[in-house]
């Protein structure tokens, strides 16, 4: 009975936690369910590139990979929320913007679908190094988001010649101690290193 106990009451210490050492603030303790803002596709055709890109799912490091949101506390310290979460596996909802921001940069022919039959000449992989929201400074809470963008030729289906790398990173103020403010500045640190993307890959991309 006491293990039983001490599972059921665990998720709520952690929110008291929070709550009193003024990390987050939150409204009541019902389950937060988010996904990140998709922009809307646009019609590229009479700009778009030639060939075929293929984005696999976002690769998140195993820190924050999980479904719930991370805060961070310290300079060694993080905390996982019970009650806010990605609605679905943190990598799946970063590569679906990541896809429709590509897919509107008029940079490719089209941008393919994970599992579409359609031969791709470049593969892009995207690797989240930091996902995080930054509570470690009373008073300055920050959303943080961290990737590294890898494109390749593809030679028979297969990531083939490296073309380019480089690592991006953004930090965005939030004015809101809150799970939905966090995912608000990703959704800005997102749009923020997808331009950069856009612009990079328009010299890399021969």
């Amino acid at each position: 009975m006491k293990r039983i106990f001490v599972g059921h009451c665990l998720p709520t210490v952690l929110a008291l936690t929070l709550l009193l050492t003024g990390c987050l603030s939150r409204p009541g303790t019902e389950r937060q369910n988010f996904a990140l803002q998709t922009p809307a596709l646009t019609n590229t055709a009479a700009a778009a590139g030639t060939g075929v890109l293929a984005i696999r799912s976002c690769e998140v490091s195993p820190l924050f990979a999980n479904r719930a949101l991370v805060y961070r506390t310290g300079p060694n310290t993080y905390e996982t929320d019970p009650y806010a979460g990605f609605l679905i596996p943190s990598g799946q909802a970063l590569s679906i913007p990541v896809r429709a921001y590509l897919a509107n940069s008029g940079l490719f022919g089209s941008v393919s679908e994970p599992d579409s039959s359609v031969l791709a000449d470049r593969f892009l992989q995207v690797y989240v190094t930091e996902l995080y929201g930054d509570f470690q400074k009373s008073g300055e809470p920050a959303a943080v988001l961290s990737l590294r963008v890898t494109l390749f030729e593809s030679e028979q289906g297969r990531a083939g010649k490296h073309l380019f790398q480089k690592n991006y990173t953004q930090r965005v103020t939030l004015s809101k101690n809150t799970a939905a403010a966090v995912v608000a500045g990703w959704d800005q640190a997102l749009g923020q290193i997808m331009g950069e993307v856009v612009n990079d890959l328009r010299t890399a991309n021969p």
